[in-house]
């Protein structure tokens, strides 16, 4: 008998097809270590869900595959896994690809519409060129300018402005590196989405991806400038402005009301604290704390930036 199946976390966790965990050790070449688990769910690593089954290649997130919930988490065959982690582990010869292949039994046919998808409401203006999936929903009182696409799953929520050509919910920049006698990059399937919230505005070209599971997430209030770049799984607080040429990369938070300036680069994996603010062409290398005020690349905090130009300046005469 299957075991009860828990309820999706939609922030951190993508559908599956059922299988026992012995069943994905056999076609994964692996071996596991712990109870046999229904999974039915793909999720990340920190947080997790019960019913799950993440992976972990990097060491630096053991402190997360202490903590997560995931019911198996795929490791190589050298990796410990924490005490304090109450899952199973499968081994296998390489997590990452392996978590391809994970990913890859839950891929689906994209079903574009051909005309008002029925989670669109009667109020939404589409402008001409407008192409979206058969399951995206939009809520009132928000407009789609010429060219937007939106990809399956994405929600975009009232009142917002959506200018010409955003992509929402492409798939995200994530691969394999060549392995063994592999010798290409092996594309990570994403299976999550996109979710925009109430009163944002989104700049002409800008692009959201889709999380590879779970949701990449623009909270309510966001305003974005042209051409940013929001990586996959990528978290964006409430009331943030983020001018144009921003490139926020994968599973990067910014919390509520930060302030961005043109053509900044923030790294992945970090957290920007709630109302920083970040000068333009900085570059964001490590986590910021509440109400941090950088420059530069690599930033710095501003009033340091400041007095160390003041100095260069002084120095050339």
């Amino acid at each position: 008998m299957l075991a009860k199946r828990t309820t999706m976390d939609p922030l951190r966790a993508s559908p599956l097809p059922p299988l026992r965990a012995s069943e994905w050790a056999l076609k994964l070449g692996g071996q596991l270590e712990g109870p046999d688990h229904e999974l039915h769910l793909a999720c990340t690593l920190t947080g997790g869900s019960e019913g799950g089954i993440s992976f972990i290649s990097n060491p630096r997130y053991r402190s997360a595959w202490a903590l997560s919930k995931a019911s198996v988490v795929l490791c190589d065959p050298k990796d410990q896994a924490p005490k304090e982690f109450k899952g199973s582990v499968l081994r296998v010869a390489n997590s990452y690809a392996a978590w391809a292949d994970v990913l890859a039994s839950g891929q689906k046919q994209v079903a574009w519409a051909t005309g008002r998808p029925s989670g669109v409401h009667p109020s939404v203006h589409i402008a001409p060129g407008v192409v979206m999936a058969e399951d995206v929903q939009v809520g009132a009182g928000t407009v789609l300018n010429p060219g937007v696409v939106l990809y399956p799953g994405t929600v975009v929520g009232e009142h917002c402005l959506i200018h010409a050509n955003v992509v929402l919910g492409a798939d995200g920049f994530g691969f394999v590196p060549p392995y063994q006698d592999l010798a290409h990059w092996t594309k990570i399937p994403h299976l999550g989405s996109v979710r925009i919230g109430n009163n944002v505005e989104l700049g002409a070209g800008t692009c959201v991806d889709r999380a590879v599971v779970g949701i990449t997430l623009i909270d309510d209030g966001c305003k974005l400038d042209n051409l940013c770049q929001i990586g996959h799984n990528v978290r964006i607080g409430k009331h943030c402005v983020l001018a144009g040429q921003v490139g926020v990369a994968g599973s990067t938070v910014l919390e509520d009301y930060v302030v961005v300036g043109g053509q900044v680069g923030i790294a992945g994996h970090l957290t920007i604290g709630q109302g920083s603010r970040i000068g333009a062409q900085s570059g964001v290398g490590k986590s910021l704390g509440p109400r941090s005020e950088v420059l530069g690349s690599p930033a710095m905090e501003s009033r340091e930036f400041r007095r160390l130009f003041v100095a260069q300046k002084a120095k050339q005469g």
